[in-house]
């Protein structure tokens, strides 16, 4: 069985970009991915990577289980 992470809440992860102040692909250039692939996490069409989800959560100063889910 293969382990994915996921998003717990694509909502919330938007508003918490907007109330840091960047848009997606803002977002997206200071994590160094492209801006389709974020939106592919967000919409949930993607898994991120561990190295991806990590930056994610250190980039918005939030602990990985604030975001993200093991599924």
């Amino acid at each position: 069985m293969k382990m994915r992470i996921g998003l717990k809440d694509t909502t919330k992860f938007r508003v918490m970009l907007i109330e840091k102040g960047y848009s997606q692909r803002g977002f997206s250039k200071e994590i160094g991915t492209s801006g389709a692939y974020l939106n592919q996490i967000i919409n949930c069409r993607k898994h991120p990577s561990p190295k991806v989800a990590r930056k994610i959560v250190e980039k918005l100063q939030l602990e990985f289980y604030d975001l993200f889910i093991i599924q």
